[in-house]
């Protein structure tokens, strides 16, 4: 996903964008046919040999891309856990279950704005703060293949590890005493945290923190923030992850249905940002001169054709003062500028403020489809990833109702997964219909209808510049109108005053 935070900096003029970086917690299970020595061989670009499988795991080729390797060990593991084959052949060798969770992954995409250089220390930094300080043995590599998408891989271990080296039970059994201290049941409790929901977001918000101070030691006016657009009251469309499968494809050129999708909302974002932002100046605009004109005392309101007259006349006094050559150079341009706009109202039959506050309407009612298509779209998405969690945990459900015995080591060790199945199945069972194909179907359909309307008001209206150079010329006509109504009240009230005098 990507998104952006805003920052405000004294010492730069404007407010810089960053993107926000790519933030990937998984598990790697044994009940999946992941490995860890696998995993490990991968992201440091090396040939490992597992002693479970008694495979080599050979991913030299991905040397040409991985910029640092380096594994970090809190003070009471062996030294022997430094070298990388041996520490994760460890790690699985004590997993003695066929549905073991072997390692903790963690992929997280490194900011541009930073050097290369500092990457590794970067890292190394948050990853002893985080986990290595925590007991966690740490393996983490800096992946850049030169394509802007700079990563870190991060491998942590799930045990802990005694005061002897050796690694510790993942949970203990707790019996349950009643008030004269008789058993009464039994349950099992975590040796460690590690494993709390909370725990991810607490080592998001890190990664910010420690993002931003590298990026403040080298002076730059960028900041991350790693909530998502909602949390920050951003009103833009997320992008999708693409995944390496999809990523694959959209290298070679070939078009996937998550990377087309991203594309039109980045056009989407772009377009709808910058009608809210001219809408928005249009309407305050509107209200403004309908105060203006209710405040003037004239028989009839003003036409629009009426205030360009005088704004021409006007201009026509102001370059009374020059020369013949400049008084005709500049009078031209201000000719240019209202026939322009005078072509634009036209097109639109716009003659008055009603009219063209009519204009403002129409366009909003656009907008308002938009959104309502956009919200649409959200809950169409959340459907997508309820319907892959339902078939992509329905296994482990399905286990678990057939259990007769350790039912709560079980629903322990998959807690999350259960929990992502249960509330994935409530959905699928409120909307029996949908599919993966109707979802995709709707959302590219509610997709379209976005893009038509966007194309509707651009093809009509344009980009609303006309209307901002009217905005301008309106505003000044009548607020010099209302200055000379307001002069001679007070020269009237003035008069009054003297003749009471005399």
């Amino acid at each position: 996903m990507r998104c952006f935070a805003t920052i405000p900096n004294e010492n730069y003029r404007s407010v810089i964008k960053i993107s926000c970086t790519h933030f990937q917690i998984s598990i790697q299970k044994r009940s999946e046919n992941k490995s860890a020595v696998a995993g490990a061989a991968y992201q440091s670009g090396s040939k490992l040999f597992s002693e479970y499988d008694n495979r080599t795991k050979n991913y030299t080729r991905k040397q040409n891309e991985v910029i640092h390797s380096e594994i970090l060990l809190p003070p009471n593991a062996p030294q022997e856990y430094l070298d990388r084959e041996t520490l994760w052949n460890s790690a699985e060798k004590v997993e003695t279950q066929w549905n073991s969770q072997l390692a903790r992954k963690i992929i997280i995409a490194l900011p541009r704005e930073i050097p290369t250089e500092q990457y590794a220390d970067l890292v190394r930094s948050y990853c002893y703060e985080q986990f290595v300080s925590k007991g966690m043995c740490c393996d983490f590599a800096v992946h850049d293949k030169g394509d802007g998408n700079p990563h870190t891989h991060i491998m942590l271990t799930m045990r802990a590890i005694d005061e002897n080296g050796k690694w510790l039970p993942k949970c203990r059994k707790v019996y349950e005493l009643d008030d004269h201290g008789n058993r009464i049941g039994e349950h099992r409790e975590d040796i460690v945290d590690w494993n709390k929901k909370e725990n991810a977001e607490i080592w998001r918000h890190a990664w910010e923190e420690k993002v931003n101070e590298y990026l403040e030691k080298n002076n730059r006016p960028e900041r991350i923030d790693m909530r998502s657009y909602e949390r920050q009251g951003i009103d833009l469309v997320p992008t999708v992850h693409l995944g390496p499968a999809a990523s694959e494809m959209e290298n070679r050129g070939e078009v996937t249905f998550l990377g087309t999708l991203n594309r039109d909302i980045v056009k989407f974002n772009s377009v709808r940002k910058h009608l809210r932002k001219a809408l928005a100046e249009l309407i305050e605009w509107i209200e403004e001169i309908k105060k203006i004109l209710s405040e003037i005392k004239e028989e009839k309101e003003p036409t629009i054709a009426d205030i360009l007259i005088d704004y021409l006349n006007s201009r026509q006094e102001a370059h009374s003062g020059k020369s013949r050559y400049f008084y005709n150079k500049d009078l031209a341009v201000d000719l240019k500028q209202v026939s322009q706009i005078v072509a634009f109202l036209q097109e639109h039959n716009i003659t008055s403020v009603d009219s063209l506050w009519e204009m403002i309407e129409k366009v909003s009612a656009v907008q308002s489809r938009i959104d309502t298509a956009d919200d649409k779209i959200k809950e169409l998405k959340k459907g997508l990833k309820f319907i892959g969690d339902y078939e992509k945990f329905k296994s482990v459900a399905d286990e678990y109702s057939k259990k007769k015995f350790g039912r709560d080591k079980f629903k322990t060790e998959h807690s999350k997964e259960l929990n992502s199945f249960y509330r994935a199945k409530r959905w699928v069972d409120e909307n029996t219909k949908a599919t993966n194909k109707s979802l995709k179907a709707e959302i590219e359909k509610l997709q379209k209808q976005k893009d038509a309307e966007v194309t509707f008001i651009e093809s009509n209206y344009g980009s609303l510049e006309e209307l901002k150079r009217a905005k301008f010329i309106i505003s000044k006509v009548l607020a010099n109108v209302k200055y000379h109504e307001q002069e001679e009240s007070q020269q009237s009230t003035q008069k009054s005053k003297q003749e009471i005098i005399e």
